[in-house]
């Protein structure tokens, strides 16, 4: 299905920013690249445009021609042309009901014993073992940004929280996919681990006050969404960026390119990460929140999320 309704629109836009990409992506101060809506005078419009992120918008006088992000992007062979919006999101950085809960339950603080804290997300179950039952959340929350081993201890709550093993133990980490550092050949699609369960008796399925998934959809722009995390508790927001290529500092483990990611209004402070994206009217799962700005946050696509963990998320 298109992220964008006119299906011609969609191919040109989606060819044209996968063409230059990592060209713009050298640009200073680029830190990312999707498709979004434009913005005149700071207010919203419905035109569909290649968007290009950055941290701060610099007055055009200051930078150098080859410094300048392109106001139109070619299409593909053929004479065509598309416009480009440069937005402001500032610097984007991996990210609290933050008490003691059990059973423990998604929405609330939770990580691996060595980090400081994150939000478990929700259940999933194995998507070859339907038995196997799972805590989702992201990978630098339950496995420390790759330097986990599996079989550590996951408490709940977070240790900035309080929580210490082996008193809050609550599951062990029992798959991750590994975060790439380095360049933008070199991308990843999520930043997604899975913690599998002391006791079931110990873990529930609804997530705080918004309850249980009803099912998955696919992020589109200007879609509502939701989410219930450690820090900022519920919040709402909109999509504002799909398919989007985004640089993720991960402060000394290094910094992190990811594709095909979703971008909302920011919606989310550090310790927020590992919260699951709903549609805020029917909560249908459609994202893993896992890094963000001050203006903005950023979510792995949950259907990428499932593929890379051969997992199903537990529904309604």
């Amino acid at each position: 299905m298109s992220i964008i309704k006119d299906e011609a629109v969609s191919l040109k836009l989606q060819a044209s920013k996968d063409a230059r990409e990592k060209e713009i992506l050298t640009l200073p101060n680029v830190v990312g690249v999707g498709l979004g809506y434009k913005e005149v005078k700071g207010k919203e419009t419905k035109e569909v445009c290649v968007s290009v992120y950055v941290e701060e918008k610099v007055p055009k006088e200051q930078l150098s021609k080859d410094q300048l992000v392109p106001s139109a992007l070619e299409v593909p062979e053929t004479t065509e042309e598309v416009k480009v919006d440069v937005r402001e999101v500032g610097r984007v950085v991996a990210l609290a009901f933050n008490g003691r809960v059990r059973p423990a339950r998604p929405g609330y603080s939770i990580g691996h014993y060595r980090i400081t804290a994150g939000t478990f997300g929700c259940l999933v179950r194995d998507a070859c073992y339907p038995g196997h039952i799972y805590l989702l959340s992201n990978n630098h929350v339950l496995a420390n940004s790759n330097a986990a081993a599996i079989g550590d201890p996951i408490i709940q709550p977070g240790r900035v929280d309080g929580g210490s093993s082996p008193r809050d133990r609550v599951a062990t980490l029992s798959r991750f996919v590994p975060i790439h550092f380095g360049s933008v050949s070199d991308y990843n699609l999520v930043d997604a681990a899975l913690a599998k369960p002391v006791d079931m008796r110990m873990v529930l399925g609804s997530i705080n006050v918004l309850g249980i998934p009803r099912g998955i959809t696919e992020a589109k722009l200007g879609m509502e969404v939701t989410k219930s995390g450690r820090t900022t508790q519920v919040t709402t927001g909109k999509v504002i960026g799909v398919d989007a290529t985004i640089r993720v500092g991960y402060h000394t483990a290094g910094t992190a390119y990811f594709r095909n990611q979703i971008m909302t209004n920011n919606m989310s402070r550090g310790g927020d990460s590992g919260s699951l994206l709903m549609s805020k009217g029917d909560h249908m799962a459609t994202g893993l929140l896992f890094a963000g700005s001050n203006k903005v946050t950023i979510h792995n696509n949950i259907l990428n999320v499932m593929m890379a963990l051969k997992v199903d998320i537990i529904t309604a």
